[in-house]
């Protein structure tokens, strides 16, 4: 794929990022590619529309503000990194120029990560790159959630809450909540309960082509939140469905990089 038009969506509160511009304004001057500026996210979909790419600069919950709307748009996202963690955001920011050069002569390979569709009681949705959480608001409290899977009652938890994933969301709130981590390729939805009064309540891991409604059986005030994103009142909402979406979302990466080589960096593997 050629990149002519690219936009670069900004975290400017992250350290340094105004040398991480100069140096992308920089590459894209050179290589003749236009160049459209964006702070703050999440963004709309009309910040990417006519882009080729799209790229990120800040860390990984910046990458998951723009995740929806670039799926969308069909717009590839690339992500340079000046948060802590950077599952999402492959490119690190020592070198901006190298890499934008890789990146606009077309030296990257193409990642398909699949998306969570959510839909609400209320007729809203969103898309989940990594998760939906639903949660107690009290935190000395705990909820009482029914799982249904194509309609088929699948068990009552009495939990501070749920985390659904995606595989690629399997190495965030999921895997610090003992849930497992999946292969980014994989087709599946991960249900994990958190805090469990039951400690039988483990991870379920769904065929990706399953439709899970969730639902609440108490009176316990409940927030919700799709990709860490704000804190959403969440019983106006409920039930709700959530399914694998139809789009999916395009990541260039690095050639050299795997997935495996994330993990083993970032969670200090041997």
């Amino acid at each position: 794929m050629a990149i002519r038009r690219l936009t670069l969506v900004v975290n400017r509160t992250k350290p340094g990022v105004d040398d991480i511009v100069r140096a992308v304004q920089d590459a894209a001057q050179k290589a003749g590619v236009t160049l459209t500026v964006a702070d703050g996210w999440p963004i709309s979909r009309a910040t990417l529309q006519g882009a080729d790419a799209c790229g990120v600069v800040g860390g990984d919950g910046t990458f998951l503000g723009v995740a929806e709307a670039a799926a969308l748009e069909g717009v590839p996202l690339f992500g340079i990194n000046r948060g802590k963690l950077g599952f999402l955001a492959a490119y690190p920011s020592e070198d901006v120029g190298a890499s934008l050069q890789s990146i606009l002569s077309g030296d990257f390979r193409v990642e398909k990560r699949a998306l969570l569709e959510i839909r609400f009681a209320d007729g809203s949705f969103a898309l989940a790159l990594n998760d939906l959480v639903i949660k107690t608001r009290d935190v000395f409290r705990m909820g009482r959630f029914s799982v249904l899977a194509d309609g088929a009652r699948v068990n009552e938890y009495r939990a501070d809450g749920l985390i659904l994933a995606s595989p690629t969301g399997t190495s965030a709130y999921n895997l610090a909540a003992g849930g497992p981590l999946v292969d980014p390729a994989a087709s599946v939805i991960v249900l994990t309960p958190i805090c469990a009064h039951t400690l039988s309540n483990r991870s379920v891991i769904f065929d990706g082509e399953t439709e899970l409604e969730i639902r609440s059986e108490d009176s316990a005030l409940l927030g919700l939140s799709v990709d860490g994103r704000e804190t959403l009142e969440a019983q106006s909402r409920l039930p709700f469905v959530i399914r694998t979406a139809k789009v999916q979302l395009a990541l260039l990466r690095p050639k050299s990089l795997t997935h495996f080589d994330v993990l083993r960096s970032k969670l200090k593997w041997s």
